[in-house]
């Protein structure tokens, strides 16, 4: 698939560990606990847990936030051409409690019509002038999406964004 040797090999340059793993989240938290995240791994299982055929990146920011606090980020990308999943989940451990702020990307073939679900989104900011459509769900999540053309293939590309917390544990 083109366009994750793309992303692999932009990543690659990013990042300064790469690691494969099908369903082994024990890798996961190891990788995690390498950089200095090591009070938050029920949060991260529950909210980055691996699922097979993913792959992940990972690294520490240099710096970070003021204080007693570390930061890691975990690129995760699944799917296949035309049907993509990219997470971006960055946790910040402090000495009270661990934080995630995630992103997400997810790639769909077909017009972003056939791909939004009607039943979960609405639309709460067109932007006409703009080539994105603000989505917003009953939860008050907001989503982008964008559609392109490139000949006669179609695809809707949605990006969204959370962010939580937890007690360490």
């Amino acid at each position: 698939m083109k366009r994750n040797f793309v992303i692999n090999t932009v990543f690659a340059m990013i990042f300064s560990s790469v690691a494969y793993a099908e369903n082994d989240n024990q890798s996961l938290l190891n990788s995690f606990h390498k950089y200095g995240i090591t009070k938050c791994d029920s949060f991260i299982l529950e909210n980055s847990g691996l699922k097979s055929n993913w792959t992940y990146y990972i690294n520490k920011h240099a710096g970070g936030i003021d204080g007693p606090a570390t930061e890691v980020t975990v690129t995760q990308i699944f799917g296949a051409a035309g049907d993509t999943v990219k997470t971006t989940d960055t946790y910040i451990q402090t000495s009270k409690k661990c934080f995630l702020s995630n992103t997400w990307t997810l790639t769909f073939k077909g017009p972003c019509s056939s791909n939004v679900d009607g039943n979960a989104w609405y639309v709460s900011d067109p932007m006409p002038s703009k080539d994105y459509t603000q989505y917003t769900n009953a939860g008050g999540v907001n989503m982008l999406a964008k559609e392109i053309s490139v000949g006669n293939f179609k695809a809707c590309i949605q990006e969204g964004f959370k962010r939580s917390s937890a007690p360490h544990g």
